[in-house]
């Protein structure tokens, strides 16, 4: 998710001055074991609409090679040296600064201020993100996951089979989910929002799923209930 909102303006910058050279490149290290594979990562790039060129850096040798240890990072590199780096979202104001100054333009800039991005954190389900699961209680904390019925801890994911069910609170306007199916066939699941269904969502391949959208940007407490075998890896809120 962190890279999906950065993903708004690094395009706006490349857009702006791919005209006076700037070549823009996406290297992806993939954070699920499903990332790794093309299958996957082709019908994201369709769903998020990304036309830039995409460098899949499976084993993570080029991040490596780089320095990088934490994504999204932004790079600059020029005549094969690195000129400029931020790691993680934000400072898109001093990237558009420092392309403008490589580059000997002067145009008119994009940001005058340094936008805004939320910078909700993300709720992990699996052991190897520290996942925090516990049994559903009446008093809910931010962070943790709550579940009910027979449920599956694994390394990446919660393993949920149908008839369970796992609760959260939210922030944020926008509430998304790293999820897949657990077998060959779609996934089902209901969505209920502060004890109320609101809908449901289908799971076909594993990757970033929207859940809910609203104008409010309040906590608000989510369940997901499984119509058949799901997994939930993560949490992301805008």
């Amino acid at each position: 998710m962190n890279c999906i909102r950065s993903l708004e303006f690094i395009e706006k910058i490349s857009r702006k001055y791919g005209k006076f050279g700037l070549k823009t490149v996406l290297v992806h290290p993939p954070e699920w074991e499903f990332e790794r594979y093309k299958k996957n990562i082709l019908p994201a790039l369709k769903m998020h609409g990304i036309r830039f060129p995409v460098i899949i850096d499976k084993n993570k040798k080029i991040i490596k090679k780089l320095g990088i240890n934490f994504w999204p990072t932004q790079i600059l590199i020029r005549d094969g040296k690195i000129v400029y780096k931020h790691a993680g979202e934000g400072s898109y104001k001093k990237l558009e600064g420092s392309i403008a100054r490589f580059l000997k333009i002067r145009p008119k800039k994009l940001f005058a201020e340094e936008p805004k991005h939320s910078k909700y954190p993300a709720v992990y389900c699996g052991r190897r993100k520290n996942g925090k699961i516990r049994k559903l209680s009446k008093i809910l904390k931010f962070g943790m996951v709550y579940a009910l019925g027979k449920f599956s801890q694994k390394s990446e994911f919660l393993q949920l089979p149908k008839n369970s069910a796992i609760t959260i609170l939210t922030r944020g306007k926008v509430i998304n989910f790293v999820a897949g199916s657990f077998g060959s066939k779609p996934a089902r699941a209901g969505i209920i929002m502060n004890d109320r269904i609101i809908g449901t969502v289908s799971i076909k391949n594993p990757g970033l799923y929207k859940l809910v959208e609203s104008g409010k940007n309040r906590q608000n407490k989510l369940t997901i209930a499984p119509r058949s075998g799901m997994k939930i890896y993560s949490f992301f809120f805008q």
